[in-house]
C-alpha cells in the first residue's frame, strides 16, 4: 500500500496545487510532469486513499480519444493493462416486450476495434494513478479539505485542514478538478445552466454479468467472435438507454438515463424504483439483476445531469477541469475525452508561462475553442433521446455520429492539433461548415423518427458497423 505524505513543512509553495485526487486532477499532474520535470505539484483531494474499487465513481468506460491520451501522451500502458479490454459501444434497440435479446436488433462490432478503448475500474485505476503520481514525485495528500482560497495574479493562496491541521500554502497555478462540488466555480458564481434535461441513476453489482449467458441460441452466438459482455452495451428504447460495464474487479456497473419529459425522475430515482423501471421496460434485463440483487453494491443518481461553466481558464493562474467545470451526456462514453482535450489546453497554457509567455492572448483563444467544442458536441444528445426507439433513424445516426468523431476531434487529438492555434484558425471555416452540416443532420434524424414507425416489427439483425458502408 502506499504511503501517502504530508509535506507541507517542506513545501509552502508549488507551481501548480490541483484541489481534487480524481481522473482529471491525477492526468493533469501527470501529463504537467512529463512536460515540464521540475515542476512542483501537489493533488490535495478530500477523500480517503485508497479508494474503494467498483463502488467508486461511474464514467467507466472510455473510448479512443481518452485511451490514447492514457497510453500514449501520460504513458499509463501498464496500468491500462491491469483494466477490461473493450469491445467497442455495442447496441440493443427495443423488440416488443424487450423479453428475449436474440430478437433485437443488435449494432456493434463482432471484433475488437483496431483503437483500443477499456473498461476501467475507477477505484482501480484512480488508486493505480495515484502510485504513479508518487513516482514521479508529485505530492498527494488524501482526507484534506480545502477551507480557504484567496485568488491572486498567479499567486493565490489556499488553507487546507487535515487531521486538524491547517496548513496554508502558496501557488502559482490553482486547477479545480473538485468534480461536481466546482470549488471555483462556485467561489466565482461561474455556473451555468444548459439546455439538455435529462437524468440517470446508477449502481453496481459485485457480480459478472455476461450477457453472452443470457441465451443458448447457437445462431446468435456465432454472430459475435469475441464476448458480448466486454463491450459497453446499451440497451435502447425511446426515450431512454440503459448501460452494463464490466469492471475488472469482477463488478458490473448499471444506468438507466433517459429524457425528463418521457420517463420523469421520480420512476427511478431509487433502487426499489428503478428496479420496478427496468421490469417495465426491460424485463429481461430486470430478471437479471434481481438474481444478484444481495449483491448491490452502491446506488447512486443526478437530475438534470448536464451543466456549462462561464469560464474554464484565466491567464491569471487558475483554471477548471472535468466535471469540476462542464458536463453534457455519458451517452458515447464522452467524459474522459473531455478530460484529455480539458488537461491539454490547460497544460499548453501553464506550459507557455513556465518559458516566460505572454499568456493572456492564448488563454482567450483556448477558451474560446473549448467552449466551441463543448457547443458542438450539443446537437448530438440535445432532443434527441426519442430517436433511440427507432432501430432504423438510430442506427444511421450513431454511423453519422461515429463518422463526424474520427474525421473531426479525434484525427485533431491524435495528431496533436488540438492546440495548434494556426492550425484551428487556418481549419476554422472548415470546421463551421461541419457543425453547420451535422446540425442539419441531427434536426433531420430528429424529424425522419417522428414520421418513421416502420421498424417497430424489424428483429433479429446484426449491424456490424465495421463493415457498413460510407453514407
Amino acid at each position: 500500500m502506499c504511503q501517502y505524505r504530508w509535506r507541507t513543512i517542506m513545501d509552502k509553495m508549488y507551481d501548480v496545487l490541483i484541489m481534487g485526487g480524481g481522473l482529471s486532477g491525477l492526468t493533469l499532474a501527470i501529463q504537467l510532469k512529463k512536460r515540464v520535470k521540475n515542476i512542483r505539484i501537489l493533488v490535495a483531494e478530500k477523500a480517503s486513499y485508497p479508494v474503494p474499487e467498483a463502488a467508486h465513481k461511474v464514467g467507466e468506460s472510455s473510448v479512443e480519444i481518452a485511451s490514447y491520451y492514457f497510453e500514449e501522451i501520460l504513458g499509463l500502458k501498464a496500468e491500462l493493462e491491469k483494466e477490461l479490454p473493450k469491445l467497442g459501444l455495442r447496441f440493443f434497440y427495443s423488440y416488443r416486450d424487450n423479453r428475449d435479446i436474440t430478437q433485437r436488433i443488435e449494432l456493434g462490432p463482432s471484433t475488437y476495434p483496431a483503437s483500443k478503448s477499456y473498461q476501467l475500474d475507477r477505484g482501480r485505476f484512480e488508486n493505480a494513478l495515484i502510485k504513479h503520481c508518487l513516482k514521479l514525485g508529485i505530492d498527494f495528500q488524501a482526507s484534506c479539505k480545502i477551507k480557504e482560497i484567496s485568488l491572486g495574479k498567479n499567486d493565490h493562496q489556499i488553507t487546507l485542514l487535515h487531521n486538524e491541521q491547517e496548513s496554508t500554502l502558496q501557488c502559482k497555478w490553482l486547477i479545480d478538478a473538485s468534480g461536481r462540488m466546482g470549488l471555483l466555480k462556485r467561489k466565482l458564481k461561474l455556473a451555468k445552466p444548459a439546455y439538455h434535461d435529462v437524468n440517470a441513476s446508477w449502481f453496481r453489482i459485485n457480480h459478472e454479468i455476461r450477457m453472452d449467458d443470457w441465451v443458448d441460441e447457437q445462431k446468435w452466438q456465432n454472430r459475435v467472435q469475441e464476448p458480448r459482455w466486454l463491450s459497453t452495451n446499451h440497451l435502447l428504447g425511446k426515450g431512454y438507454w440503459v448501460w452494463i460495464i464490466p469492471l475488472s474487479s469482477g463488478a458490473t456497473s448499471i444506468g438507466v438515463v433517459a429524457d425528463a419529459k418521457i420517463h420523469p425522475y421520480a420512476e427511478f430515482n431509487t433502487f426499489a424504483r428503478a428496479k420496478v423501471w427496468l421490469k417495465k421496460y426491460e424485463p429481461q434485463f430486470a430478471s437479471i439483476v434481481d438474481a444478484h440483487v444481495d449483491q448491490l453494491q452502491d446506488f447512486l443518481t443526478l437530475k438534470h445531469y448536464s451543466y456549462n461553466c462561464k469560464k474554464m481558464f484565466s491567464a491569471e493562474g487558475w483554471a477548471i477541469t472535468g466535471d469540476a467545470g462542464v458536463f453534457l451526456d455519458p451517452f458515447y462514453s464522452p467524459g474522459s475525452d473531455f478530460i484529455a482535450m480539458n488537461n491539454s489546453f490547460i497544460t499548453e497554457l501553464i506550459v507557455k508561462q513556465s518559458t516566460g509567455e505572454d499568456i493572456v492572448l492564448v488563454t482567450g483563444q483556448y477558451e474560446e475553442l473549448f467552449r466551441t467544442l463543448f457547443l458542438a458536441f450539443g446537437p448530438v444528445y440535445e432532443d434527441q433521446y426519442p430517436i433511440m426507439g427507432n432501430a432504423k433513424v438510430m442506427t444511421i445516426k450513431v454511423i453519422w455520429d461515429f463518422t463526424l468523431y474520427w474525421s473531426g476531434i479525434a484525427l485533431l487529438f491524435f495528431r496533436n492539433k488540438l492546440c495548434d492555434l494556426a492550425f484551428m484558425q487556418s481549419a476554422g471555416t472548415l470546421l463551421q461548415q461541419i457543425y453547420q452540416l451535422n446540425m442539419l443532420m441531427q434536426s433531420f434524424f430528429r424529424h425522419w423518427a417522428e414520421i418513421d414507425v416502420s421498424t417497430d416489427e424489424m428483429s433479429d439483425m446484426f449491424l456490424n458497423y465495421h463493415q457498413c458502408s460510407p453514407i
